[in-house]
């Protein structure tokens, strides 16, 4: 029995799709609304009998394998690690010095985990530090924190022992190249610093927070430098935009929550795992970004936001408040003592940091309540509510929600409703404007790979896979010359930048076993072509309007022709 065969003969589709859709019976199947696009109405279900998905909404499908890499934004390695966790199947490393893919790049960060991890227990000044900030050791192991030596190279070392080169090395972040010789060893990126891994989803280790032992003190214990933390730099497997400290610890509390805290620091977040507020993630001290919210509202929309209560914290938490109101996500904000961080409060009464999260007010009604304690002056007043809460407002989709602050506004400031709902109105339509142009950016980068490529890369790793084995079970040159008929696009090209070899193991652990190879396949090619006429009917309508618009009359019949022929394409 294969591992892939094992772990779906263990998991049950329904089980993992309901941890993310909310589903009904339907006949022998079950269906909800899909969680890949926006829909009010249900198109998307599951097959128990077959253990796949559909929607026919966006036209995405596949087994557990692909929902889980949609789901969570990984790969299949990624989603391999995910469901064999929950399947209780035990994966078998290959030596990560063999290839220089990505693979090999966790695996050399997780050696690099477990080398920090070691060095803590020899250095009781810092192991003492992070008890004394309130750390528990089952905390401390379960986060893997570890501290870098005082030397220039010790991990270095310890990986090109292990085979490592000092090019992956760099790759992964953990070294930089001498500056003076080129031909000069590499040395260590972290050193003299406390060290927290950074995982992806999946749980793989992606990066690495480097943190000084004492504030203010620079080089206390050898710090690498006076900054506070150090993290590493963007790698292929590290995108400081896309990864939320702790998020694979939160992810599943936050589905059961159905809330996810958000917190600045480490500490924040490791002390709030700690007092049971599990759901908790930290953005590490950068900003909060569309990806980030992006990945939270794949488990909810409901966030909370815990900074301080003073004119800084409000400076800091607004442009991730827009950009959470911006997704449709309710906002609520933790209200703490001033001049208190989460890991402040949690060292001194965990139940105060329980409470303010409990107690967390919708984000409107915080500053409304919080802008009047810090302005007595009215004219400060209106400044402050017409730059903060004034563009909040202008972001909620309910009316009703907006003529309700509208009227609180009104109160407050002794005004009538007229002139309030005016500042509303033009901050909508600035926000428009500027939302459409960051629109049509995010779209641009998200289309960069679409489902139709994604769908060849899987047909043509079949076909690499079936040519590099003596017994085939499909013919392969029957189906180069079918995809050519589809498309004037090479097949190959959309893995033109990836390691055959890891293609190859890729559908290789995915369909081995398979005997229904040629099934697959032929559901791949449909697939396929659906795709390319959806793709070439979005072209065709676009060209369309412009023809509309420049007053072609012939032109823009011509193409509502093709435009037509098309959609019965479609649908046959």
């Amino acid at each position: 029995m294969t591992v892939i065969t094992e772990i779906k003969s263990r998991l049950n589709i329904v089980d993992i799709v309901s941890g993310y859709v909310k589903l009904e019976k339907a006949g022998s199947n079950f269906k909800g609304c899909c969680p890949l696009h926006n829909e009010k109405s249900a198109s998307f279900f599951v097959s128990p009998s077959r253990q796949t998905y559909h929607c026919f909404g966006c036209n995405r499908g596949g087994d557990i394998f692909s929902f889980i890499e949609e789901l969570e934004g990984i790969d299949f390695r990624g989603a391999l690690k995910v469901l064999a966790d929950r399947a209780g199947v035990v994966l078998i490393h290959e030596n990560i010095s063999v290839k220089n893919d990505n693979n090999t790049l966790y695996g050399v960060l997780d050696y690099a985990a477990k080398f920090y991890e070691a060095v803590l227990l020899k250095f009781p000044e810092a192991h003492t530090y992070l008890k004394n900030r309130g750390l528990t050791d089952a905390t401390i192991k379960q986060f893997r924190i570890g501290f870098a030596p005082d030397e220039w190279s010790s991990l270095r070392d310890f990986l090109f022992k292990k085979g490592i080169p000092d090019g992956i090395m760099e790759r992964a972040g953990l070294t930089i190249p001498s500056k003076e010789n080129r031909s000069e060893k590499s040395y260590d990126r972290f050193r003299g610093r406390l060290m927290f891994p950074i995982t992806d989803t999946a749980g793989r280790v992606a990066g690495f927070s480097g943190r000084v032992l004492i504030e203010g003190v620079g080089k206390t214990l050898g710090a690498s430098s006076a900054a506070k933390y150090v993290n590493s730099p963007e790698t292929d497997v590290f995108h400081k935009s896309r990864v939320l400290f702790g998020f694979s610890f939160a992810k599943e509390a936050i589905r059961r929550a159905d809330t996810c805290v958000i917190v600045e620091g480490q500490m924040d977040l490791i002390l709030s795992h700690q007092a049971a507020i599990i759901n908790t993630v930290a953005s590490s001290g950068t900003a909060l970004s569309t990806e980030h919210l992006d990945l939270i509202k794949r488990f909810t929309k409901n966030i909370v936001l815990a900074f301080d209560a003073d004119t800084a914290g409000i400076t800091a938490a607004h442009r991730a408040i827009l950009l959470a109101l911006a997704h449709d996500m309710s906002v609520r904000i933790a209200q703490l003592p001033t001049g208190m961080d989460p890991a402040d409060v949690i060292r001194t009464d965990p139940l105060v940091w329980v409470q303010a999260v409990n107690s967390a007010l919708p984000v409107i009604d915080f500053y409304l309540d919080l802008i009047p304690k810090l302005y007595l002056d009215k004219s400060t007043q209106r400044a402050h509510i017409s730059t903060t809460i004034i563009p909040f407002i202008a972001l909620l989709k309910s009316s009703i929600d907006q003529g309700h602050y509208v009227g609180e506004i009104s109160k407050l400031l002794s005004i009538k409703e007229e002139p309030v709902w005016e500042e509303v109105k033009k901050s909508r339509n600035q926000e428009n404007n500027e939302s459409g142009k960051q629109e049509g950016a995010s779209l641009e980068i998200k289309n960069t790979i679409p489902i139709r490529d994604r769908i060849a890369r899987t047909i043509e790793g079949i076909l690499l896979w079936q040519e590099s084995i003596s017994q085939r079970i499909i013919d392969s040159e029957y189906y180069r010359k079918k995809f050519s008929v589809l498309t004037d696009t090479p097949i190959d090209i959309v893995h033109k930048k990836e390691n055959s070899e890891e293609l190859i193991f890729e559908v290789e652990t995915r369909f081995q076993g398979n005997i229904k190879i040629k099934e697959e396949l032929e559901d791949l090619f449909e697939k396929f072509e659906k795709e390319t006429l959806r793709d070439l009917f979005s072209k065709k309508m676009v060209e369309l309007k412009e023809k509309e618009r420049a007053g072609d009359t012939v032109g823009a019949e011509k193409l509502l022709i093709e435009c037509q022929d098309i959609s019965k394409k479609f649908k046959n």
